[in-house]
C-alpha cells in the first residue's frame, strides 16, 4: 500500500491563509458592489425627486399649471440631464411635458415603468408632477463595475495568496531557526548545547525552553548511563580476571583432584556473585518502565521476607526481629517491593555485626506508609549515606565484603517507580536504618 505523504504545516496554514484572503476579498467584493448599487439607485433617485421638487416650484411661482418656455430653458439646467417632467391635473389629465415623460400610476413615490424611474410628486393645489428618466445608465455603471470586479479577482486571489505565504513563513521563521539548531545538536551528538531562548513568553519562547530542559535532561540521563557502563564494565571486569586467572593457572600443569576442585569453587562462587550483579544490573534497567500495580499487605511481605532470608541470618548468627503489629497496605508491584526489601535485609545481615540484631517494621504515618530495616552494626557516616544512593557505591570500610554496590541504589529506583523514596538515617541502635516510604492504598 502507498503511503501518502502529508502536506507540511506550513504549506497548510499557507492556504488556510489563502482561504481567508479569498473569502475576505469576495465578501469584500459582494459589499462593494451592493453598497454601489445602492449609491447609484440612490443617486438616481435624489436626483428625480430634486428635479420634481424644483419643477413644481416653478409652477407655484407660475401660477398656470404650464412651464413658460422662458423658465424651460433655466429649469433644463437645474435638473440633471436626462430628466423629463410630466404635469397631470387632480384628475389624472395631462397639463404639460418636458422631454419625453412616460405614463406611470399617480401614486407619490417611486415606481419603475420599463426601463425607465419615475417619481411622482403631488402638489400643493392638487396636482401631480412625475419627473422621469432612464435607469440604463445606472445599470451599465453597475455592470462595468461587476465586469471590473471579476477582472481584478484573480489577482487579488493571487495577492492574498502571497500574503497568506508571507505570514506563515514569517511564522514559521523561528520554528524553522530552533529546527535547524535541533537537527545540528542530534546529529552531533554534542547534547551540551542549547537552543538559544527568546525573551519573553509567547509559544516559541515556551518551546525554547521546553526543548533545551528536554536537553539537560537527556544530557543528564546520557551522563549517568554512561557512567554507569563504565561502572559495570569495571566492576565486571574485575571478577571476570579472576576467572580467567584462575582457570589459566589451572591449564598450565597437571594439578591434583583437590586443587582442581578448589578452583573450581572459586570460579564457581564468582560466577554466581557476576550472575547476581548481572540480574542486579537487569532489574535496575526494568525499573524504568510502568509497575504491575497489586494490592499488596506490607504485614505478610515481612513474614515472607524474613522467611526466605532466615537462613541467611542464622549463617552470620543475626536475628530477625519483626515488629509488625500494624496491618497496611499499599498498591505496587509486589515483585519489585519484595526485591528491593529483601535488598535492604540482605544489607543488614551482611554488613551488621556478627552475633547482632536485624528489625523489620511496616507502618502508616501522614497519609504514606513505610517498610524500615534496622541494625546495630557499625552504621554509616552520615556524609556518605546519599552516596550510597548510586550505582557501585558502598561504604568506607566495606572494601573486604562482597557484594556490587547495586542494594541501595535498586531499593532507590525502586521506590521512585512506584512514587516513593528511600530515606537512609542513623538507628537509635546504632547502625543503619532504611526505610521505603510508599503512596498508601
Amino acid at each position: 500500500m502507498r503511503v501518502r505523504k502529508s502536506m507540511s504545516l506550513r504549506w497548510r496554514l499557507t492556504l488556510f491563509y489563502s482561504a481567508l484572503s479569498a473569502l475576505t476579498v469576495v465578501l469584500a467584493g459582494v459589499a462593494f458592489f451592493v453598497v454601489l448599487r445602492q449609491n447609484l439607485q440612490s443617486t438616481l433617485d435624489t436626483s428625480l425627486r430634486e428635479s420634481a421638487t424644483l419643477a413644481g416650484e416653478q409652477l407655484r411661482d407660475e401660477q398656470q399649471g404650464k412651464f413658460s418656455e422662458t423658465e424651460t430653458d433655466t429649469l433644463f439646467q437645474r435638473m440633471a440631464a436626462g430628466t423629463s417632467l410630466r404635469v397631470l391635473d387632480s384628475q389624472g389629465q395631462d397639463i404639460d411635458e418636458v422631454g419625453n415623460p412616460v405614463a406611470a400610476p399617480l401614486v407619490e413615490g417611486y415606481s419603475t415603468v420599463g426601463d425607465q424611474r419615475v417619481y411622482t410628486l403631488r402638489l400643493g393645489n392638487g396636482d401631480w408632477i412625475q419627473a422621469t428618466r432612464s435607469r440604463v445608465e445606472t445599470v451599465q455603471a453597475i455592470g462595468r463595475a461587476q465586469r471590473l470586479l471579476l477582472a481584478g479577482l484573480p489577482f487579488l486571489l493571487l495577492i492574498g495568496f502571497g500574503v497568506g505565504y508571507f505570514v506563515a513563513d514569517a511564522a514559521f521563521k523561528p520554528v524553522d531557526r530552533v529546527t535547524g539548531l535541533a537537527n545540528h545538536i542530534v546529529t552531533s551528538g554534542k547534547f551540551n548545547e542549547r537552543v538559544p531562548e527568546r525573551p519573553g513568553d509567547d509559544e516559541m519562547a515556551k518551546l525554547t525552553r521546553t526543548f533545551n530542559q528536554m536537553l539537560g535532561q537527556l544530557e543528564s540521563t546520557l551522563g549517568r548511563e554512561k557512567a554507569f557502563a563504565l561502572a559495570a564494565a569495571h566492576e565486571l571486569r574485575t571478577p571476570l580476571t579472576f576467572i580467567q586467572g584462575r582457570a589459566s593457572l589451572s591449564l598450565e600443569k597437571p594439578r591434583s583432584p583437590e586443587q582442581y576442585q578448589d578452583a573450581l569453587r572459586q570460579i564457581h562462587h564468582t560466577s554466581q556473585e557476576m550472575a547476581q550483579m548481572v540480574n542486579s544490573l537487569l532489574l535496575l534497567a526494568r525499573t524504568n518502565q510502568q509497575p504491575k500495580r497489586e494490592v499488596v499487605s506490607l504485614k505478610q511481605l515481612l513474614h515472607e521476607v524474613a522467611e526466605d532470608l532466615r537462613i541467611a541470618a542464622q549463617q552470620r548468627l543475626v536475628a530477625l526481629e519483626l515488629q509488625a503489629d500494624q496491618e497496611v497496605s499499599t498498591h505496587s508491584d509486589v515483585t519489585a517491593l519484595k526485591l528491593a526489601l529483601s535488598n535492604l535485609v540482605q544489607n543488614a545481615i551482611k554488613y551488621g555485626r556478627n552475633n547482632g540484631h536485624v528489625w523489620l517494621s511496616c507502618g502508616r504515618e501522614n497519609n504514606e506508609v513505610f517498610l524500615a530495616v534496622s541494625d546495630d552494626g557499625p552504621g554509616i557516616p552520615q556524609t556518605e549515606l546519599e552516596r550510597l544512593r548510586q550505582p557501585f557505591q558502598r561504604g568506607a570500610g566495606l572494601q573486604g565484603v562482597s557484594g556490587s554496590g547495586l542494594g541501595l541504589a535498586l531499593v532507590s529506583a525502586v521506590a521512585e517507580q512506584h512514587g516513593g523514596r528511600l530515606e537512609l538515617s542513623r538507628a537509635s541502635q546504632g547502625g543503619l536504618r532504611a526505610t521505603l516510604w510508599l503512596p498508601e492504598g
